[in-house]
């Protein structure tokens, strides 16, 4: 059995009260969580307006929207 799988069945066997203390435990060793990276599609929408919502309406209709 290799170290790992030995960690992964200790840690089955870890009682549920026990596990706060277990994970506050092997948090040194992992280090800083990473932040995913954002998604490319985030502010293609950009238009360069700050005021695109309270101009929702106009907008629509020099679009044409609805007619």
């Amino acid at each position: 059995m290799t170290t790992r799988e030995e960690l992964h069945e200790l840690i089955d066997r870890v009682r549920d009260d026990d596990l706060d203390a277990v994970v506050q435990t092997l948090r040194p060793f992992l280090g800083p969580a990473s932040r995913p990276a954002r998604p490319s599609f985030i502010g293609m929408g950009r238009s360069g307006h700050s005021d695109t919502s309270a101009r929702a309406d106009e907008i629509l209709r020099e679009t044409g929207f609805g007619e």
